[in-house]
């Protein structure tokens, strides 16, 4: 009936170490609601330097990984040639939080929204951020509030992604921070989590986030330092053996003490400080956002999710069950996911950003 007007348009995760491409065919049915199958999903590895901490370093050698990306591949698989993408921000150069305006949305004007937005955002000139937001639901029709989820990302850190993606003849749907697409995949579509609080925790190759959901509303998210690549490089350090052959003992054995004598310590400290910055950031919602659930599940995502017993040394620090999530559970495909389970979890923001870009904006029965 209506005609997607971005046909074929896919998401690009765009990481330090890898930049991910996830399609999806739009099967939605007006009746029996949204449904999507994968089309594509494809990953390639970047060399040390070309993006750190979110920053294009060597802008053009990115532009040719995309570009290999982007090309038919063996095995049958198409050259990707649609002209529509959504695209990440990296984490660590954004800003998420939910703000709360004592007004009806009805009362509500932009100005309120940039006067109350400057008061929590960490960039200091208005000039040199890009600022969004979007007014969430409320489940209390007579309340006199407004809830407000803002989100602001340097002006450089932008126009460099953009200009980055059109210089490879992309139209830029959507720039969409990370937090947004990891709670899109994460946070079972349609259900309601009362009197509690969800933490959603992506571990990367270089970082991880803190991603937290209440009120069935996304509330903030944070960085964390902590990645698979500390480990791996722990590993190496302790035993003085290669960056690769470290990277290979710690997905054979993860955590595990037996196996690992020497350089367990290093990677218990690690763990330790990880579990203690997730606590201070839960922590920290709890005293600075009105009327909080106890965050009673932390779902786990990302690559270093996959670390053999990580899930157990986080649950027993925390007191808080920790476990990975399913990341193509919002697709409610009945056709089988071409890829493993124990890889899928990397793929979490680049599947949240595909949903993004194959969801037919003039259909509101395909919104997730």
């Amino acid at each position: 009936m209506f005609n997607n007007p971005f046909p074929n348009a896919f998401g690009l995760d765009i990481g330090d170490l890898s930049i991910k491409l996830v399609q999806l065919h739009n099967v939605s049915h007006l009746y029996k609601g949204p449904s999507f199958n994968v089309s594509a999903v494809r990953v390639i590895k970047l060399p040390y330097g070309l993006i750190v901490n979110g920053e294009l370093q060597q802008p053009e050698q990115v532009r040719n990984y995309i570009k290999k990306l982007l090309k038919e591949k063996k095995h049958g698989q198409k050259a990707i040639k649609s002209p529509w993408v959504v695209a990440s921000l990296p984490e660590t150069q954004s800003f998420l939080k939910q703000i709360i305006l004592p007004k009806s949305q009805e009362d509500i004007i932009e100005d309120d929204i940039m006067i109350e937005a400057k008061k929590h955002i960490p960039f200091t000139d208005e000039d040199n951020y890009y600022l969004d937001w979007q007014v969430l639901p409320s489940t209390n029709s007579k309340e006199e509030k407004t809830y407000v989820l803002i989100g602001a990302i340097p002006k450089t850190i932008a126009d460099s992604y953009t200009y980055l993606l059109e210089s490879l003849n992309l139209g830029v749907m959507a720039l969409e921070i990370e937090a947004i697409s990891i709670a899109r995949v994460m946070i079972t579509a349609g259900k309601e989590y009362r009197e509690e609080a969800r933490a959603l925790l992506d571990i990367g190759a270089t970082r991880s986030s803190l991603i937290i959901y209440d009120h069935n509303k996304l509330q903030f998210s944070t960085s964390l330092p902590f990645s698979g690549e500390l480990i791996t490089t722990a590993i190496s350090q302790s035993l003085k053996i290669s960056y690769e052959e470290a990277e290979g003992l710690k997905i054979k054995n993860g955590l595990s003490y037996n196996k690992q004598k020497e350089s367990w310590k290093k990677i218990l400290d690690l763990t330790t400080k990880f579990s203690d910055n997730i606590r201070k950031a839960i922590h920290f919602y709890y005293s600075h956002f009105e009327d909080t659930n106890r965050v009673t599940h932390i779902t786990m995502c990302g690559g270093g999710a996959n670390i053999k017993h990580l899930e157990k040394a986080l649950s027993l620090q925390l007191k808080i069950e920790c476990r990975p999530g399913k990341v193509w559970k919002n697709l409610f495909s009945r056709k089988t996911i071409p890829v493993p389970e124990d890889k899928s979890l990397s793929y979490a923001t680049g599947i949240g950003l595909a949903l993004r870009a194959a969801d037919n904006p003039l259909l509101k029965q395909d919104t997730l």
